[in-house]
């Protein structure tokens, strides 16, 4: 009769548990809750992106190509599918309903590689038969505007929430952004007086152009009104009135990207037949100095930045090839990596730039000289046709200087009390300021060469100057939701125990090999002394000891080889033998202590209950 009681029991609490996942399931009670035990939090997403889902006005559709079939032997784009994959269903979760995930395999001569093909996907051949691999991003939105990621390359997997979260975005807002450029340079282009014709801009702003609405903005300007993003390129001679204005347009949550310099080699100096030394004599440098104290940034403009390690080879008066500190050349381990907006970025050029100087917590630096740098005298550059005295006088710094950053924390204006009976916001909590100490990138001849190609200008670009500035555009014009999404880690993990069992063994291998190449070299010059011990007449006649000698090398020589191949195969038994170890604990060890766990607890309460009924 109890046991009938106990199997009632057990039953409805079968009965109970069921309908209590299906009701949970069901309800998506519990549809968000997730443990992330990932090292670098993979699997949760940063508060910007809950925030851009959670402000999409009309539905984004996103659909994820995946040929399934044709990757069956790349498992690099497999596991990184997976991990795509997974991402975009937790993004759909948070998407309140307002974003669609779809996911297609785009098999050869289907509606759906057409598909691919039409919305811009890049397709890869791999294969004898050059099947196409499609793994890319295509989303839409409402009004049937697209934005796409043609491939996703498993090397960017730090920056895939950005670049998804980025294409959301602007699906999301689709108008174009419109970018503000105040500047006396001649950047978006000027009237040239020889030729009685309208200049072109540099390339840069010619290549914004596609993507952005450019409006210059006078520099004379007492406010700054309907732009997304200012770009304020060397600063000099600013009333109050229009530093004021910039500085509201920060303190109001305007985004900033300002260009500064202790001595533009581009500004051209306009001759005064009365004093021929006026283009010798004339101030190069930014001035933005009032701008940057009250935002806690030091900027010397009689200083730049020589750095022996990453300077441009240019040529000598002589006509000799000579290195030029103050003009760089900067490569990757310059950048910032864990910055979107330096990544895949390879060179930037720059030409006597200065140094940005600020308490950690108020800079973010974005590219910084090596620690073979110096900063130097300003001055001297202007007549400086042979930069050899820079080299002779080299001393490097205790440290590396930055070139470029982005502001941190809250910044106080610069005009607290307000001018000319204007009111002043005293403060900005998360400023959207980025800073770049020269301003001579911006020019063509830093970066990108033209060609005559038929009649028409071919450009081609030797360094990412222009990549840069677009990147910190995209990203800047963004939300500051989008801004505040940093790189992640990856998921890739690499077995440290089996590196080190690797190490090792090729460590025996090389010392097997030298030893090999030592006693084939020793072997040698003794067959060379037996060789010239001899007679002319003899030379091509082996000796009995030749012979011998030339026998026994090939004996340790097959003895060598042998003993490589042994430490070829231990090499492969250790791991072999770590692999077998870590199965046997995962599918034998664990279950089997489980197990004895759970047979313990039986009986630890069948002993309980027998004491009860003694």
């Amino acid at each position: 009769m109890k046991t009938q009681r106990h199997t009632i029991q057990l039953l409805l609490l079968a009965v109970v548990f069921l309908f209590s996942a299906i009701i949970i399931s069901q309800s998506g009670l519990f549809s968000r809750l997730r443990v992330d035990l990932t090292e670098n939090d993979l699997f949760t997403l940063s508060d910007g992106t809950k925030n851009i889902l959670k402000n999409i006005d009309e539905q984004v559709h996103l659909r994820l190509f995946f040929s399934d079939q044709a990757t069956q032997d790349i498992p690099v784009l497999r596991t990184y599918y997976h991990r795509v994959a997974d991402f975009l269903e937790e993004l759909e979760r948070y998407g309140s309903g307002k974003l669609k995930i779809s996911i297609i395999d785009p098999i050869s001569f289907s509606e759906e590689e057409d598909q691919a093909s039409q919305y811009g996907l890049q397709a890869l051949p791999v294969g004898e038969g050059g099947e196409n691999v499609f793994f890319g991003v295509a989303g839409t939105n409402a009004l049937d505007q697209v934005e796409v990621l043609p491939f996703l390359q498993p090397g960017r997997e730090a920056f895939l929430e950005y670049d998804i979260m980025q294409l959301v975005h602007n699906l999301n807002h689709p108008e174009k952004k419109i970018i503000g450029v105040m500047t006396d340079l001649p950047l978006l282009g000027s009237f040239d007086q020889q030729t009685m014709q309208q200049a072109p801009g540099q390339i840069i702003f010619e290549q914004l152009k596609e993507s952005y609405e450019i409006k210059a903005i006078p520099t004379d300007s007492t406010t700054i009104e309907g732009v997304d993003l200012l770009m304020l390129v060397h600063p000099k001679h600013l009333s109050d009135a229009t530093l004021f204005a910039v500085d509201q347009f920060v303190m109001e949550g305007g985004r900033l990207l300002l260009f500064v310099d202790p001595m533009a080699q581009s500004e051209q100096i306009p001759a005064d037949s009365q004093n021929p030394m006026v283009q010798i004599q004339a101030d190069r440098s930014s001035n933005a100095a009032q701008l940057l104290a009250a935002w806690g940034v030091g900027f010397d403009t009689t200083k730049v930045v020589t750095d022996v390690k990453h300077s441009v080879q240019i040529q000598s008066p002589q006509g000799q090839p000579i290195r030029h500190l103050a003009i760089n050349s900067w490569e990757q381990e310059n950048f910032n990596k864990e910055d979107i907006v330096l990544n895949e970025l390879n060179i930037l050029n720059t030409a006597i730039a200065g140094s940005l100087v600020a308490d950690k917590s108020r800079l973010l630096p974005l590219i910084t000289s090596s620690d073979q740098s110096m900063l130097t005298d300003a001055q001297p550059m202007v007549m400086l046709y042979n930069p050899t005295p820079l080299l002779n006088d080299f001393s490097a710094d205790a440290g590396s200087h930055i070139i470029a950053a982005r502001l941190l924390g809250q910044i106080n204006s610069a005009f607290p009390e307000g001018i000319e009976g204007k009111e002043a916001i005293a403060s900005q909590a998360n400023p959207q300021v980025v800073v770049i100490a020269d301003v001579d990138m911006l020019f063509d001849q830093f970066w990108v060469r033209a060609q005559n190609f038929f009649g028409r200008q071919i450009y081609s670009h030797f360094a990412d100057n222009g990549s840069f500035v677009m990147n910190l555009l995209d990203n800047l014009s963004g939300s500051a939701d989008l801004i505040q999404i940093r790189a992640r880690g990856t998921s890739a993990r690499s077995f440290d125990k089996v590196e080190e069992i690797q190490r090792a063994s090729e460590q025996k291998y090389r010392e097997s090999e030298n030893q090999l190449m030592q006693r084939l070299r020793e072997t040698e010059q003794k067959l060379n002394e037996l060789q010239r011990s001899k007679g002319q007449e003899n030379q091509l006649i082996l000796s009995k000891e030749q012979q011998q000698e030339i026998n026994r090398f090939k004996q340790e020589k097959l003895q060598v080889r042998k003993n490589l191949r042994e430490v070829k195969r231990n090499l492969n038994k250790d791991i072999e033998a770590l692999g077998s170890r870590l199965k046997f604990i995962n599918i034998a060890l664990i279950p089997l202590l489980l197990t004895f766990f759970a047979v313990f607890l039986s009986w630890r309460g069948s002993k309980r209950k027998e004491r009860r009924y003694e």
